[in-house]
C-alpha cells in the first residue's frame, strides 16, 4: 500500500474514533463542565429546603447498573449529610440513555405528578430492584408497592397521556444540551463531577458559604 495513503486512512479513523468517543452516551457520569444558567429544575422533583445554598442535580437512567450503584453507595449519604441538614437541596432528571428505559422513566414521571414526597419514597427501592424494571408491567405494579398513596388509575391514565412522554424526552433533551453524556451524571451547583462519593463531597463542601 502506499505509505501516504496509509498515513491518510490512519489519520481518517483516529478522527472517526474521537467522533465516536465524542458523540455516544457512556454508562458511568460525565466530567464536563455547564453553568447555572442552563440549569431550570422547576419541574423536576426536588428534595430539600428551598433555602438550600447548594443545589445538586442527578441525571439518571433507571435501567443504568452505574446508578443503581450510585443510589445504593452515594445518594443515601449525601442526602443525610447535606440534605436533611438543610445544607442541600436534591433534584432528579430523567435522562434516557439505554434502550427501553424510557417507559419506566415516563412511569416515575407520572408518580412525580401525583406526589413528589412518593416519588422520593418510591426512587430508592426501584433502583434496588432494577431487573424488574424492563417489564412495563412490573415497573407499574413496583411503582405501586413502594410509592405509597399513588392512585393507580390516575397513574395509568397518565402513563396514556402522551405529555409524560413529552416530559420525559424533554428531560433528556436537557441533558444533552448541557453537554452529558453519561449517567449518572451530577451537576453541584451547575457544574458536573465524577458520580463517586468523595468527588460529590468535596464539591458540595467547596460550594457551601
Amino acid at each position: 500500500m502506499n505509505p501516504q495513503r496509509l498515513t491518510i486512512i490512519t489519520v481518517a479513523v483516529a478522527v472517526l474514533a474521537v467522533a465516536a468517543i465524542l458523540v455516544i452516551p457512556r454508562i458511568g457520569g460525565t466530567t464536563q463542565a455547564t453553568t447555572t444558567a442552563d440549569l431550570d429544575l422547576s419541574d423536576q422533583p426536588v428534595i430539600g429546603s428551598a433555602d438550600a445554598p447548594v443545589t445538586v442535580a442527578i441525571f439518571e437512567d433507571w435501567l443504568c447498573p452505574a446508578c443503581a450503584n450510585f443510589e445504593a453507595n452515594v445518594a443515601p449519604t449525601i442526602k443525610r449529610e447535606y440534605v436533611d441538614t438543610g445544607l442541600v437541596r436534591m433534584a432528579f432528571v430523567n435522562f434516557q440513555v439505554i434502550q427501553g428505559s424510557e417507559q419506566v422513566a415516563r412511569m416515575s414521571e407520572c408518580v412525580y405528578r401525583q406526589s413528589n414526597d412518593a416519588f422520593w419514597e418510591m426512587k430508592g427501592p426501584l433502583y434496588r430492584a432494577q431487573g424488574e424494571l424492563r417489564d412495563t408491567r412490573g415497573a407499574r405494579d413496583l411503582a405501586l408497592t413502594y410509592a405509597p398513596g399513588i392512585d393507580a388509575g390516575e397513574l395509568d391514565a397518565c402513563m396514556a397521556d402522551p405529555s409524560s412522554l413529552e416530559v420525559v424526552r424533554t428531560d433528556t433533551q436537557l441533558a444533552q444540551r448541557l453537554s452529558l453524556t453519561g449517567t449518572p451524571s451530577v451537576l453541584v451547583d451547575g457544574v458536573s463531577v465524577s458520580p463517586t462519593l468523595d468527588s460529590v463531597r468535596r464539591a458540595i463542601d467547596a460550594a457551601l458559604p
